[in-house]
């Protein structure tokens, strides 16, 4: 099933990864948004860091803030700066879940991506669908959040260094991203948010890795749209089955995903959230930020009883 879910999905992954600027757009940016000029040693290229400030946030606080870090940052809080004008609103859903009181204030910094090295560096394994991702240098990615990222918001800002605090999120290869990371540096996130995962990504490899995880974050949110491969509804008959076959091997993989890692070693919290008619874009990962950072962030979940 996986070869399938994979040709279909490719042509969906690559725009998330290169967003363009809109020739004329009003930023959409609610609340304070500071950019830092970032060159990794590891990676060629610069990129800016994009972090997000709640509001009252202050810097010599008793406590330090909560932080997620999300991949895809120009995909996070302004529609100027998204994939086709699209963003996660990031910024509105977090500002309006501090206000209500359902979670506590947090700082949330967005890393962007490579632009055309998206693929090389956020992946572990190969995509051998994806022209882009044949050699891969992901491997290389907890390196440099723990060497470089990490300690460059450390000394600018006032966030948590609490494992317990600090959480890790990504789209698409963005999700498989994270997934790795946090199963191969178990020090470094006690929370993950994995969205739209490319689970064909070595050819399946990820999926034989949940099942060997012993820690994990304490808390998993796991998202999946029922129609990330989208057709119009009038679309031949034929189309409309080969897209149905697809996004139900995509949910399908998601729940596989979720049962795995429910079954690490040390157990965690697993939420699996699977949008009716969402598709592989920023607006369904946007549509489910609001039960994600609840989860994630909010009180301890329930115990299943």
């Amino acid at each position: 099933m996986l070869k399938p879910i994979a040709a279909a999905l490719l042509t969906l992954m690559a725009p998330a990864a290169l967003a363009q600027n809109a020739p004329a757009c009003t930023p959409s940016v609610e609340g304070r948004l500071e950019l830092i000029d970032f060159e990794s040693k590891l990676f060629p290229g610069a990129r800016q860091l994009r972090i997000w400030l709640p509001p009252g946030y202050d810097a010599k606080a008793a406590k330090a803030y909560p932080v997620l870090y999300l991949f895809d940052g120009q995909n996070l809080f302004d529609r100027c700066t998204g994939y086709g004008g699209q963003e996660w609103t990031a910024d509105e859903v977090a500002t309006r879940l501090i206000a209500a009181g359902k979670i506590a204030p947090m700082v949330i910094v967005g890393i962007d991506n490579g632009g055309a090295a998206r693929a090389r560096e956020y992946l572990p394994y190969p995509d051998p669908f994806d022209p882009d991702a044949r050699q891969v240098e992901g491997e290389k990615l907890a390196r440099m959040l723990r060497e470089e990222v990490l300690p460059l918001i450390a000394r600018r800002y006032h966030v948590s260094e609490d494992r317990a605090e600090r959480g890790l999120g990504g789209s698409s290869y963005g999700g498989i991203a994270t997934l790795h990371v946090v199963r191969t540096n178990p020090d470094l996130f006690g929370r993950a948010l994995i969205e739209s995962p490319s689970l064909q990504v070595g050819n399946g490899q990820l999926l034989r890795d949940a099942a060997d995880s012993v820690t994990l974050p304490a808390r998993l949110f796991i998202g999946i749209g029922d129609a990330e491969i989208a057709v119009p509804a009038d679309a031949p008959a034929d189309r409309r089955a080969w897209a149905a076959r697809i996004n139900a091997g995509a949910v399908a993989g998601a729940r596989r995903l979720a049962v795995l890692l429910s079954a690490s070693m040390i157990p965690s919290a697993v939420k699996l959230s699977v949008g009716a008619g969402a598709h592989h874009n920023e607006a369904a990962w946007g549509a489910r930020l609001p039960a994600a950072l609840i989860f994630l962030f909010g009180p301890a979940p329930q115990a299943r009883r």
